[in-house]
């Protein structure tokens, strides 16, 4: 529940709350911080950057590896409010920023292309959680925004468009940096998308006015990224395409994370797929597992979740129970044509990892309801691995 909490955690009333607090907070940065770049970089000791042949790399092009510097550095500010807003979005479904638009109102045409997974709903694509995170992204359904992390200020949105398991980016609304070029705006926002919200190791796009002064750009690449950058590229040509899909934890799992059963029913309602996938991979039946109710489960079961959906790694719901000792949990999805012996990508399945934990109620009830403790994967039984844990009991059942 732990993940949950940190991330939603709150019903309702309790984010609005929150959310309004958070605006009264913003509104008294505004008063009493005119500059927009405020925040301070803090390192121990003078760092040496080195270059990296572009036939050394994946990606074809000379680098500068910003790694001692960027992953060293420390973000600070002098003003407590900045400090608390570019770690307050852990929370938020980012439906507060839906309809908001930047103050810069520049646009320029684009069609950068990235995948999705059949659909990409409203929700959230990526929440800073340090002060060396430097942006927020969220998606409105047709609209990525892209908020500045410690000012809750949108600085750039996309119009896109989804087709053919794409998300096409039609056009960009405001720049990241003050005076940016068009095509350093693109590059920009396809690598914030692809490193922030994808989750890939991906070099950064620098101001090629920097290339000769490595210190320069090591601090504008940590201003501008911070920690996300770890290599660095002098080209605004250069638009790496993502290997994984584009996902967001869509209003649908911050509902169920929420275990507010109204929002699941509105979501539904809505068009979302049930069994839709969020960035960490896990079908909202799979996130209702780490529910303190079984209310969330129940009610996605009701509308037609499907109980043997796979997460990115073929995991099923039963799994992710039996993995967390969930018992009344196990027992619906089981009576809701949840199957026991379906095998992950490891090809492990549900017995095996009650056995390894030590889950030994749920042993029993799994082998009463069919679960075949012969099937091994990677050399392993359900049996060995309990005994390679030390789990005696279990042991003795499944001898």
């Amino acid at each position: 529940m732990s993940f949950f909490k940190k991330l939603f955690g709150k019903n309702k009333p309790e984010q609005k709350q929150e959310e309004q607090k958070i605006e009264n907070q913003v509104q008294e940065l505004k008063a009493v911080e005119p500059k927009r770049e405020a925040q301070k970089e803090e390192s121990s000791e003078e760092t040496e950057l080195s270059w990296i042949a572009a036939e050394e790399n994946p990606w074809g092009h000379r680098l500068l590896d910003l790694r001692p510097f960027s992953q060293t550095m420390i973000s600070t500010s002098e003003n407590p409010l900045m400090a608390t807003n570019a770690i307050s979005y852990g929370g938020e479904s980012g439906t507060s920023f839906f309809g908001q638009r930047p103050e810069n109102s520049k646009t320029i045409e684009t069609d950068i292309s990235i995948k999705i997974d059949k659909v990409l709903y409203p929700g959230v694509l990526f929440t800073p959680d340090t002060m060396e995170h430097k942006w927020a992204i969220y998606f409105d359904g047709e609209y990525v925004i892209f908020i500045r992390s410690w000012l809750r200020e949108v600085f750039v949105v996309a119009k896109t468009i989804q087709k053919d398991n794409q998300l096409i980016i039609e056009s960009i609304t405001g720049e990241f940096t003050k005076d940016e070029s068009p095509e350093f705006t693109k590059a920009i926002l396809n690598f914030i998308l692809l490193s922030h919200a994808i989750g890939e190791i991906i070099p950064a796009p620098l101001p090629s006015t920097f290339e000769n002064d490595t210190d320069l750009a090591a601090k504008w690449a940590f201003s501008t990224y911070g920690n996300m950058a770890q290599f660095g590229v002098f080209s605004t040509d250069f638009l790496p395409i993502a290997e994984s899909p584009l996902r967001t934890h869509s209003l649908l799992h911050i509902a169920v994370a929420r275990g507010e059963i109204n929002e699941i029913e509105e979501e539904f309602k809505k068009g979302t797929n049930l069994n839709t996938l969020a960035g960490d991979g896990l079908a909202p039946l799979h996130w209702s597992v780490a529910s303190q109710t079984i209310d969330s489960m129940a009610k996605l079961l009701e509308l037609g979740a499907d109980p043997n959906g796979l997460t990115h790694e073929g995991a099923t719901p039963i799994m992710n129970a039996v993995q967390s000792n969930k018992m009344d949990k196990v027992q619906l999805l089981l009576k809701s044509g949840a199957q026991i012996n379906i095998q992950d990508d490891r090809g492990f399945t549900a017995l095996h990892r009650a056995a390894e934990r030590g889950h030994i109620e749920i042993v029993k009830f799994l082998l009463a309801n069919g679960a075949d403790k012969s099937i091994s994967s990677q050399g392993h039984t359900a049996l060995s691995l309990a005994t390679m844990t030390n789990q005696n009991e279990i042991v003795e059942i499944l001898n």
